[in-house]
């Protein structure tokens, strides 16, 4: 009888230890080696960030169309500014080849496969005698090769004159 009693204490004790190592070990369980957003083994989309603030080389291109009687393309560089901490607000300037420059206001969220949507647009005064422009704009950004690149599309309105067209742009 002395014999069962002291191998149930026994059996008692370590039931114990091992349930109170398997509680610590599934605590521990979670802690995970960190991995760099966009980089195989990231875990979820929500570890990324769409880091985009910078200055980027770019060239537009209008469609043709009957609401478009000139169309015109060209070059353009735009730098982008964007909230603290990588924030979804980005805003800053529109640079023409001329020298001339248009203030701009957006957004970026995350999208698909690592890359980041983004939107946003400006309006011209309108000088005398001629109608309010305004260019919305939409496409999205991805890294490749550690600098952003990314394409879209725009929608310039003057009046009656409207102007669909299509972009594309790389970080410098």
């Amino acid at each position: 009888m002395r014999r069962s009693i002291k191998f149930f204490k026994v059996v008692i004790f370590f039931s114990i230890i091992f349930g109170v190592m398997s509680v610590f070990a599934q605590g521990t369980s979670t802690v995970t080696t960190p991995v760099t957003p966009g980089q195989p083994g990231t875990s979820s989309q929500t570890d990324q960030k769409c880091c985009i603030a910078g200055e980027y080389k770019g060239q537009h291109k209008d469609i043709p169309s009957k609401t478009c009687p000139k169309p015109e393309e060209g070059d353009f560089k735009m730098v982008i500014n964007q909230d603290k901490g990588c924030g979804s607000k980005i805003w800053g300037k529109i640079i023409n080849p001329d020298g001339s420059t248009q203030d701009f206001t957006g957004t970026v969220t995350l999208g698909k496969d690592g890359c980041c949507n983004i939107s946003g647009g400006w309006r011209k005064p309108a000088p005398p005698g001629k109608p309010l422009e305004r260019t919305d704009f939409k496409g999205f950004l991805c890294k490749k090769g550690g600098k952003w690149a990314g394409e879209g599309t725009y929608r310039t309105t003057r009046g009656s004159i409207i102007c669909n067209g299509k972009w594309k742009m790389a970080e410098m």
